[in-house]
């Protein structure tokens, strides 16, 4: 089954380099709803047919999910906690140059290979990419034989894509209000999850 995954619009966090995972939950900016409102215009021109739309439960993801929703004539069908952006634990909320060196180094360590390395407080490579599995399996088992849209995050994507998918790190981040596009197979034993595309401008 297709997921297209898209990263939601612009949001304060983006602006101030604030981590947001649960303790900050800013609103979409104005640039921001413009890219929910391109990503709609596009998906809506391009005739995109999905069955199921889901969303990380943190505000910005939401925002854009209405508005996309609305240029689809879809409603939102499920909000998934596991969708939620990487799990920093003790970063979370924080902007400073420290808790930035500490986020990249993790990053780092699993980029290197070493996916047991965790956030402070947080999550490693490992709990990540379960709970995205369980969040795409969720996705693809209640949308029927036809494509899932998922609004959600861009960190978290990247980050397990490689353990995830197989796929090498793609390079850079998914820009806000763009897509990537998934191959999801679930059986009762196993999720397979496959890249299909990646930044898919809107």
């Amino acid at each position: 089954m297709r997921v297209d995954w898209a990263r939601h619009g612009q949001n304060v966090a983006n602006l101030t380099n604030t981590f947001s995972h649960r303790v900050y939950d800013g609103d979409l900016t104005e640039l921001g709803r413009q890219q929910a409102d391109q990503l709609g215009e596009r998906l809506a021109a391009e005739d995109r047919f999905y069955t199921r739309l889901a969303t990380s439960p943190l505000r910005r993801a939401v925002q854009t999910a209405e508005i996309v929703a609305s240029y689809l004539g879809i409603e939102i069908a499920a909000t998934i906690d596991d969708l939620r952006e990487l799990n920093v634990g003790e970063l979370d909320g924080r902007n400073d140059h420290q808790a930035w060196n500490a986020y990249h180094a993790v990053l780092r360590s699993w980029r290197d290979g070493d996916l047991t390395a965790r956030f402070p407080g947080g999550e490693d490579c490992h709990e990540l990419v379960a709970r995205l599995r369980t969040a795409l399996a969720t996705v693809t088992s209640d949308a029927g034989a036809g494509p899932a849209l998922v609004v959600a995050h861009g960190a978290n994507i990247r980050a397990a894509l490689p353990t995830m998918t197989g796929s090498p790190d793609p390079g850079t981040d998914l820009s806000t209000g763009s897509l990537a596009r998934l191959d999801v197979t679930s059986t009762s034993d196993e999720v397979t999850i496959a890249l299909r595309d990646w930044t898919v401008a809107s």
